[in-house]
């Protein structure tokens, strides 16, 4: 009897393939896009991931104190923090920010104005530190935690995350140049005229040159390396990535380029192109849509699921008055998972469907139908 263990189904396991091995894995797939937004955007965003990961770890850290009522060094063991998902969490964040956030709302007379503006020239963006800080507690405690921790959050965090501080610094007030010529996350393709773009425009999307709403999503070369290592290490289907991708250039050709701006030829193509490189797309569709915890259990509800965010994408990104759309697209599937799951079901194992054998009387009338021997094997 000790050689008999029972696992969790499917019954099926690779030796090392936990939690926090996974998390590391999608943290190492995560390097290249870092390092790519380091290179365009200077030191900054080594700031807000350090403070985004910190802060989502120390959130984490607390409430499992909290709600467990073990303030030892028991109790700090026996936390979720050591699954790594909450620094996961912390820097997809952080890569799904601008460099620097810019609010021009507060009032710094109720503090040291002159000073912390000095600093935020000097050193760091002080508004940056505080939003990239709050963000990861809510993150953290209301988004993951407050539903049950890792594997029961219903929406993506770092999704999640983007919205809310979006919510509170509009994206006019969202810009900051980085280290490259035409290197931005402010304006970008998606807000200003898509009929006036550069010859060379898919080129500098391809490789970072020109900005997108965040530091993670400008260099694509960079994302295709971590969609490569994640698919080499079966941490994610390579399929999914490619679905949200190929169905949101069908939508756009035809709402935008088809519909919006009546295109045709290689202008048509162009706009195609330049929707899929820009706002995201492919940054969410490989770290964000192929979240475990968010996205359904079967394959046919998760193809029904990345055909749903590249198309509430296309819709809000064309029709609406916001230019990005994939954070809430993501978000918006999310909540539509446990209806997917419920008319999306996986096939029994060993089931085979019942066959109905049809005779005929004597008279030649048709006798009604009897099932034929089947159902589960």
């Amino acid at each position: 009897m000790n050689s008999l263990t029972i696992s969790a189904s499917p019954h099926i396991a690779k030796p090392n393939n936990s939690t926090r091995r996974i998390m590391l894995d999608v943290l190492l797939a995560l390097m290249p896009v870092t390092v790519a937004a380091v290179v365009y955007f200077g030191y900054h965003v080594v700031i807000n991931a350090v403070v985004c990961m910190a802060g989502c770890f120390g959130a984490e850290l607390l409430y499992d104190l909290i709600a467990t009522k073990k303030w030892s060094r028991e109790g700090v063991r026996a936390s979720s923090v050591w699954d790594c998902s909450c620094l996961v969490s912390g820097l997809l964040l952080a890569l799904n920010l601008p460099s620097k956030i810019k609010l021009p709302a507060w009032d710094w007379n109720f503090y040291v104005k002159n000073a912390a503006h000095e600093i935020d020239n000097i050193a760091f963006s002080f508004d940056t530190l505080i939003l990239c800080l709050f963000a990861s507690i809510f993150i953290m405690m209301i988004v993951k935690k407050l539903f049950g921790g890792i594997g029961k959050n219903f929406v993506n965090p770092a999704a999640m995350g983007r919205i809310f501080l979006f919510a509170i610094a509009p994206l006019a007030a969202v810009q900051t140049i980085g280290l490259v010529a035409n290197a931005t996350t402010g304006a970008t393709w998606l807000t200003g005229s898509k009929k006036t773009s550069a010859a060379n425009l898919l080129f500098n999307m391809f490789i970072g040159n020109k900005g997108s709403a965040a530091v993670g999503e400008t260099c694509i070369i960079a994302i295709i390396i971590g969609y490569l290592y994640l698919s080499i290490r079966k941490v994610i289907d390579f399929r999914l990535p490619l679905i949200v991708v190929g169905s949101a250039a069908v939508f756009a050709l035809l709402f935008d380029g088809l519909i919006n701006m009546h295109l045709s030829g290689p202008r048509l193509v162009n706009n195609m192109l330049a929707h899929v490189c820009s706002g995201g797309l492919i940054f969410g569709a490989v770290f964000m849509v192929t979240d475990y915890a968010t996205s359904p259990n079967t394959f046919w509800g998760q193809v029904i699921y990345c055909i749903g965010v590249s198309l509430v994408t296309m819709l809000i990104r064309v029709f609406a008055d916001y230019p990005e759309g994939m954070s809430f697209a993501i978000v918006i599937m999310n909540i539509t998972v446990p209806l997917i799951d419920r008319f999306v079901v996986p096939r029994p194992f060993g089931y085979y469907k019942e066959k109905k054998v049809r005779i005929k009387a004597a008279d030649g009338s048709r006798v009604p139908s009897e099932p034929k021997a089947g159902g589960a094997a």
